[in-house]
């Protein structure tokens, strides 16, 4: 009833939002995973990976993980959000258990997002010492103002974009990709 008004809810203490693009983004999102599972089927099924549901659950979880993300106010949550969908995907990497090559390339990746969740953790550790929350509307007002200590938020900054070039994959943090999408 909320979604559908098109106002804008806050929740948690303000650290979950709703709004309407919001909503739309997990209309999207909802929609292709419902057709990457029906397109992704019969690939699944020829390589023996529709046994046990995992392939469908592990979606479903990804799936919640973009939904958080998206909904998230405050830093620490787009962060949770975040993990719930690499964690989902590792697992899903690994799912072809009896195949070294999906095995290796799960541990490359899983080895390498925990790197990339630390370097992450500080940024916004960082960050947050530099402005004195983690809510994102906050963070704005502090750094429009301009009294915070410049140093500390660049350093955050630019642990916050290596953790997430590392979690995309974006040039040079992009070790991982090739094992994974093969």
């Amino acid at each position: 009833m909320y979604a559908s008004s098109g106002n804008t809810f806050y929740g948690f203490g303000n650290m979950v939002v709703s709004d309407a693009m919001g909503n739309w983004l997990k209309c999207f999102a909802t929609i292709t995973v419902m057709v990457t599972l029906v397109y992704g089927r019969p690939y699944a099924a020829d390589r023996g990976m529709l046994r046990g549901g995992e392939l469908f659950t592990l979606s479903m979880f990804m799936l919640l993980g973009v939904f958080v993300m998206v909904s998230g106010n405050n830093f620490l949550v787009i962060y949770l959000g975040l993990e719930l969908l690499t964690l989902s995907s590792y697992a899903l990497v690994a799912l072809r258990r009896d195949h070294t090559t999906a095995t290796e390339a799960a541990m490359k990746y899983f080895v390498l997002g925990a790197m990339a969740s630390g370097f992450l953790l500080y940024g916004l550790s960082m960050l947050y010492g530099a402005t004195g929350s983690l809510d994102i509307g906050q963070v704005f007002k502090a750094v429009n103002s301009g009294q915070i200590r410049h140093q500390v938020l660049v350093f955050g900054l630019v642990f916050v974009v290596a953790g997430l070039a590392f979690k995309i994959g974006a040039v040079p943090f992009h070790m991982w990709i090739p094992d994974v999408y093969h």
